[in-house]
């Protein structure tokens, strides 16, 4: 297979060190690396009461809720003579409607100098409650050591399972030991798959969960372990993106400003570093749009008769992307627009009748296309074969696939964080000032006045130039397409970034489900390639080499500085404040 590319020794330097630092920062705190895995299932009616030893100083309870919802009441006293301080105390909480959650941490307020502690489970609905871990906390913020865990008739014969991990316990909890947002989904069915078990999310094809799941095999049953496969994904994306810009612009610095920009932007870290299925697809859409990249470079060079192999390697790629998202489709609709455009302009050049027009048009490689896509269908319901195990059938494998649809089309939830697909690249909405849209994943009070804070959004060095950069392609490559002497393998890096750019992101203006603005995350790698081109294409100017050095350092200082929200590391209050640059950024 013939990629065109010389990789040379300063090529993998320059991967080697984007990567390794990418890596490095985005395993930092990633979360814990071990967590409470033993677990007790309670019920309606079931109580016991913890012994601390002595009269103890106690602020609260902190239970880990694995799954499901709970009522409980929580009493100081003694055995016999218990007097209610909490009553129907719900997780989580919810207005009064019961909801699911997964591995989380609760805290419940108890204020009381008391040895023991009665906890009665008044009230657990239908759900199938099971609790990991509990914890008692002192006025002091520090773990109490529980003595014992003593049944109160309920013949529950795991109840030590509560109090049996207490040196894993984290007060106070965050990220580092709670699953957040999306995670609860995710992370519960990947651990399904693991036990064969039919998967809580069902709404995603099941690739990206199957991925996290052998996450969670080789890594362990923890924050770090269902999130570092995400990592290295992202990590594998710099690699990606370097041969994707060097293959395009044909240089060193095209290849360097592109996997720089991905680097340092802080969607890419952020979403790196939560358990969802977003790096996979975004990984496997870039992978498929670099071969896509290496075959119409072939095909421009040589003709259509050129190997196919590059053809399928960019097929196969969409296929474990769409086996994990849909949403990749929009881009791989955008290959075969360009494949479509190049050949329609070499058919109608044909002096011949229509229906030889029409078998000319559909010649090599389309029925290689034909063949290829009939494997990507395999490909995407081999990814079914654990649903199959778990006891799905076949044709209800089938019936899925429409039922998802329905799910997403017609979806009317509503969610404060949403917002709409023009205010993406702004990260602000310009007709609407009061929508939100960085998307705040998840916050938690500390100790000391700090917070932990987690928002999903672009940095703006990077997705500002860029955007700007994206328009200013448009606006003067555009018109060329139309021109009779227009030629696309002179303009192929502008065409490339444009049409990729659009594909992925104007089809989401037909879309009326509640969407975010992580799904503008397939479209970061151009939003770094578009300054990558200017740059390549004007590095011999002297003063376009001091304003790129000036960029990159503006890159890397924003970064920093939005560091603590965009990771979750400890940060005051005023240091989070200071970060809002619109009314809208609530983090």
């Amino acid at each position: 297979m013939n990629i065109g590319l010389k990789i040379n020794k300063k090529d993998l330097i320059t991967i080697v060190l984007l990567s390794v630092v990418f890596f490095s920062i985005a395993t930092w705190n990633l979360g814990l690396t071990q967590s409470p895995t033993t677990t007790a299932q309670l019920t309606a009616g079931q109580s016991f009461y913890l012994d601390l030893g002595s009269s103890t100083n106690v602020k609260s309870m902190v239970f880990l809720l694995k799954n499901g919802a709970v009522n409980a009441t929580i009493s100081t006293g003694s055995p016999g003579n218990w007097q209610n301080i909490t009553t129907n105390v719900a997780w989580p909480y919810s207005d009064s409607q019961w909801s699911e959650d997964y591995y989380k941490w609760y805290e419940v307020s108890v204020d009381q100098t008391t040895q023991y502690l009665e906890v009665n489970f008044s009230q657990a609905g239908s759900y199938n409650t099971i609790i990991a871990e509990i914890a008692v906390i002192d006025q002091n913020d520090q773990q109490v050591t529980i003595q014992s865990i003593n049944d109160l008739g309920s013949g529950n014969p795991n109840l030590h399972n509560l109090v049996d991990e207490q040196n894993m316990v984290q007060y106070p909890s965050t990220y580092m030991s709670n699953t957040y947002f999306d995670e609860i989904y995710f992370v519960r069915t990947a651990e399904q798959y693991l036990h064969l078990q039919l998967p809580y999310e069902w709404t995603h094809p099941p690739l990206g969960k199957l991925i996290q799941a052998s996450s969670i095999l080789i890594f362990g049953f923890d924050p770090f372990g269902w999130r570092i496969m995400g990592v290295i994904f992202a990590t594998l994306m710099i690699p990606l993106i370097y041969l994707l810009g060097k293959k395009l612009f044909g240089t060193w610095i095209g290849g360097f400003t592109a996997a720089f920009l991905l680097t340092f932007d802080f969607m890419h870290f952020t979403m790196a570093r939560m358990g969802t299925a977003d790096t996979y697809v975004v990984f496997f859409s870039l992978a498929s749009q670099l071969f896509f990249l290496i075959y119409l470079k072939n095909v421009l060079d040589k003709g259509w008769k050129t190997s196919v192999l590059p053809l399928f390697l960019a097929i196969f790629f969409f296929a474990l992307g769409f086996s994990t998202k849909w949403l990749v489709l929009y881009g791989f609709v955008g290959q075969l627009a360009i494949l479509a455009a190049l050949r329609f302009n070499e058919v109608r050049k044909l002096k011949s009748n229509l229906s030889a027009k029409v078998y000319a048009f559909l010649d090599h490689p389309y029925s290689a296309i034909v063949g290829f896509l009939l494997i990507a269908v395999a490909i995407y319901f081999i990814t079914y074969i654990p649903d199959m195990l778990a006891g799905r059938s076949f044709l209800d494998v089938l019936g899925l696939q429409g039922t998802m649809y329905i799910y997403h089309s017609t979806l009317t939830a509503t969610h404060p964080f949403a917002s709409p697909w023009y205010s993406w690249p702004f990260m602000f909405d310009p007709l609407n000032a009061a929508v939100h849209v960085p998307v705040w994943l998840e916050s938690a009070s500390l100790t000391n006045g700090l917070n932990s804070t987690i928002v999903v959004m672009g940095n703006p060095a990077v997705w500002w130039v860029g955007f700007a950069a994206v328009i200013a392609l448009t606006v003067f490559y555009v018109p060329k397409i139309f021109s009779k002497r227009f030629n696309l393998k002179n303009n192929l890096p502008a065409i490339f970034i444009i049409v990729f750019f659009f594909f992925q992101w104007l089809p989401y203006v037909l879309i009326s489900r509640v969407v975010f603005i992580y799904h503008f995350y397939s479209n970061v790698p151009f939003l770094c390639l578009a300054p990558a081109f200017l740059i390549s294409k004007y590095w011999g100017n002297k003063w376009v080499k001091i304003s790129a050095i000036a960029y990159f350092a503006l890159v890397i200082a924003l970064f920093v500085l939005f560091y603590p929200v965009i990771s979750g590391a400890p940060t005051s209050t005023s240091t989070v404040n200071s970060l809002k640059w619109f009314g809208s950024w609530l983090f």
